[in-house]
């Protein structure tokens, strides 16, 4: 048994480590070399890597290992200069192999003999990681595949909605000066109701579209204004009303009795309820049931939207909120659209510092949505708890 203090350990393990390491291992080579970058050692686990045998490396300089524009670099100098001064010498980088090719090196140089404040010897260890460096360009190929993908969805999505606008207000126009024309024809009441209600969700979808982009452009701003969250909700109830109305859906709702006031951008928020409850209308069939409750707790508004609509297939929960998904969700009903409404509700509700969730059972189960906003603006909340003097807000410690 060898003791060393807190390290320790048995001599015929070590002696077994020693063989392993040195003669049996081709996972990790090992290279001895002395001062002047001379190879010294040569286990078979280098020769494995490199293709070199012992016999033809020995005497030979370590830079024979490394690649010619680090070698014109002195890179194998740097190593050992960096290994004797500080301890250890890290190195990840191309290395040669006998017949010319390259593999990605992890390794490192450790000194092993001084003589006084000289060292001697080191030792070299290291391991092919070629595979690892692949992978690794791989995934940053694929990171910049996926932010010009971004990119270009984002000038997709501005052109898009600029195409658009431009058909929107003449057809607006043209229902208006129809119902103008036809006041007493109630046959042709309930068509222009459609034609009104069509041309709202079209407008509706125009600016998701445009906040979006301004969204992954960082131009989507937070306007914070006091008011009453019932007041906000049930705003965004009205406006789905129609809709609801439509198809039989009736919208229940429960909030406390007592006004509670909430600092949000009030136009941002219910874009977020609206985008919601007619998404839940979308998806629940004629005769069905929305729920709209909310509740406070001392630092949040939560708001619950549930439906008994067509519900959310176990794997497109994780991506229910990402632009595209439900258009490539092309399989499950709840997929119909582009999916760029929830993608702007997580969004706005992110840029208030709150969380959205979202759950389901599986198809044909309804869904729940669980929305989560700071009753006052963050930033003004923390400056007046760092304001000295000041006592704690009521409900707090």
């Amino acid at each position: 048994m060898t003791d060393t203090g807190h390290l320790y350990w048995k001599r015929e393990d070590a002696e077994a480590l020693h063989t392993l390491l040195l003669e049996k291992t081709r996972q990790y080579g090992i290279m001895f070399y002395d001062a002047a970058l001379r190879i010294t050692g040569w286990n078979s686990g280098a020769e494995f890597i490199t293709g070199w045998t012992a016999p033809e490396v020995l005497g030979q300089p370590t830079a024979m290992l490394f690649v010619p524009e680090d070698r014109e670099r002195k890179l194998d100098e740097h190593e050992a200069n960096t290994a004797a001064l500080v301890g250890v010498g890290e190195d990840e980088r191309w290395h040669m192999r006998r017949d010319g090719s390259w593999f990605w090196s992890s390794g490192l140089s450790l000194p092993l003999r001084r003589e006084g404040d000289r060292v001697t010897g080191f030792v070299k260890i290291f391991r092919d990681a070629t595979h690892l460096r692949v992978r690794t360009r791989y995934l940053e190929n694929e990171l910049k595949a996926s932010t010009r993908r971004e990119t270009e969805r984002d000038v997709f999505l501005g052109t898009i909605a600029h195409e658009m606008r431009n058909p929107l207000s003449p057809l607006k126009t043209a229902v208006q000066l129809i119902r103008m024309q036809v006041r007493d024809d109630t046959a042709l009441d309930r068509p222009l109701q459609v034609m009104e209600r069509q041309l709202g969700l079209l407008e509706r979808l125009v600016e998701d579209m445009v906040d979006v982009a301004r969204v992954n452009s960082g131009k989507m701003s937070i306007a914070y204004e006091p008011i009453e969250y019932q007041a906000l909700l049930n705003d965004a109830v009205d406006s789905c009303m129609t809709a609801a109305q439509f198809k039989g859906i009736a919208i229940h709702r429960s909030f406390p009795a007592i006004p509670i006031e909430i600092e949000v951008d009030p136009r941002r928020m219910q874009q977020v309820f609206v985008n919601l409850l007619n998404n839940a209308i979308k998806f629940t069939p004629h005769g069905g049931k929305v729920w709209l409750t909310a509740t406070v707790d001392q630092t949040h508004l939560i708001c619950y939207m549930k439906d008994s609509g067509k519900g959310i297939e176990p794997d497109m929960l994780p991506r229910i909120f990402d632009v595209f998904t439900q258009a490539e969700g092309g399989r499950a009903e709840r997929g119909a659209g582009l999916g760029i409404g929830l993608a702007l509700v997580k969004e706005i509700v992110s840029l208030h510092q709150g969380t959205v969730e979202v759950r389901s059972e599986g198809a044909g189960k309804g869904s729940e949505f669980t929305v989560r906003i700071p009753l006052r603006r963050p930033e003004a909340e923390q400056g007046e708890r760092e304001r000295p003097g000041q006592p704690a807000p009521s409900g707090h410690p």
